[in-house]
């Protein structure tokens, strides 16, 4: 992306003139991020990723997910796209763009997080889950969990045997399809009590402006069952960086969001198994990437790669962590 080429959308969009080079900043796994200084203000602008910007959906959940953002503004602090000409996604010349006031922040991570910053995520997540949001024209998916083909995407792995992530995958393939079971076995018991949420609120979508935090990076809000998203997000900040948990803030985080959601009557097993489907969904993806399947670029491969050691690792954690929640929770 080139400075003449942003300058040009800023002024299209009436941003006013970029005084200096953008700065490429953190922007996800997916997508693009630049600061842009212009003579009318300071703005992050996201570049969505051509490839899945082709798919109708993902353009449909893109523009959801800014109306979710839009809707919490009023319990939470929340960061969401400008809204220009009346949309919240910009195009021109064929890429697609979201606008945001740039704020200041920078996002805590383990083993950084303390028992006060899990406290405020907590009380975020019971006021979200508290709301009941309801945005027109969306509704919980009907199909549930899906049993992914993992047996498929092994069959493809003879000619990466030698890479890390290959062995890794093979390794791992009868715990992957065993967690991908009992998490479409949960599916039917979940899909009881959903609601509208964040769904990746973790370290990295949060910024800290001092003791205040600031939610960002909406893109993959929707319908989830709010005890299996509070389970993920306990797993995310009460992480001790070494693979465990800190129970001091794992109780700072339940204490806050029990203040606005009742948890008595939960029945845990099948939220536990259910709690696995989001990072099989995000192995599942970064298979395909890693295969050429989606998308094909050689960094976009090499990313996916990277991604499915990371995920992998992560599931196995996350199977020793759910041991402890479950004792904690008792």
């Amino acid at each position: 992306m080139s400075g003449i080429e942003i300058n040009n959308l800023m002024e299209s969009l009436k941003l006013g003139a970029v005084i200096n080079e953008p700065v490429q900043v953190t922007g996800g796994l997916l997508h693009k991020m630049y600061r842009v200084n212009t003579n009318k203000g300071a703005y992050a602008v996201k570049v969505l990723n051509a490839e899945i910007m082709k798919r109708p959906v993902a353009f449909q959940n893109t523009v959801n997910s800014e109306k979710i953002a839009a809707g919490f503004q009023a319990i939470i602090p929340v960061v969401s796209a400008l809204e220009i000409g009346g949309r919240q996604i910009q195009e021109w010349n064929g890429t697609h763009y979201m606008i945001f006031d740039w704020v200041e922040g920078a996002s805590v991570f383990p083993p950084m997080i303390t028992s006060e910053n899990c406290y405020a995520i907590g009380d975020i997540l019971g006021k979200i889950h508290q709301e009941k949001l309801a945005v027109d024209g969306m509704a919980p998916d009907e199909d549930g969990a899906t049993m992914f083909n993992w047996d498929k995407y092994g069959q493809q792995l003879p000619e990466y045997i030698a890479e890390d992530w290959a062995n890794r995958f093979q390794e791992a393939l009868p715990d992957i399809k065993a967690w991908n079971q009992a998490a479409c076995e949960a599916g039917e018991i979940l899909a009881k009590t959903m609601v509208i949420s964040h769904r990746d609120l973790d370290p990295k979508n949060v910024m800290w402006n001092g003791d205040s935090p600031l939610i960002i990076d909406w893109e993959a809000a929707g319908y989830v069952n709010p005890y299996q998203e509070l389970l993920e997000v306990i797993n995310y900040w009460a992480d001790d960086g070494k693979g465990g948990l800190l129970k001091e803030n794992f109780d700072a985080l339940l204490y806050a969001y029990t203040q606005h959601v009742e948890l008595e009557n939960v029945d845990w097993d099948p939220v536990f198994a259910g709690s696995f489907y989001g990072m099989l969904g995000w192995l599942e993806y970064n298979m395909k990437r890693a295969l050429g399947i989606e998308n094909g670029s050689t960094d976009d491969a090499q990313v996916g790669k990277e991604q499915v050691l990371g995920t992998i690792g992560a599931l196995y954690d996350y199977q020793k962590k759910v041991q402890m929640m479950k004792q904690w929770l008792e």
